[in-house]
């Protein structure tokens, strides 16, 4: 049986590529930051779901991909300020 933590979890990462695919459909070649915040938010229901059910394996799988989408936001270029 599926939690319904996992269901909102896979919810937000369908959204999440459904918003990356728009982004590339339109012609920009770019790393969509709403696809990865939404991959994010969808990787921690991820996670709680997986703790749930005590499948460590998959929790630490999706801790793993936390990590990567939290770096990604990190490592995304900030628009500058003009002065």
């Amino acid at each position: 049986m599926i939690s319904v933590t996992t269901i909102i979890g896979f919810i937000f990462i369908i959204i999440a590529w459904i918003v990356q695919l728009i982004s590339l459909v339109s012609k920009k070649r770019t790393l969509n930051l709403f696809f990865v915040w939404l991959f994010l938010i969808g990787v921690l229901f991820l996670i709680i779901g997986n703790i749930q059910f005590r499948s460590f394996t998959a929790t630490y799988l999706n801790i793993v991909m936390a990590v990567l989408a939290i770096a990604a936001i990190m490592l995304y270029p900030r628009k500058k300020k003009k002065t």
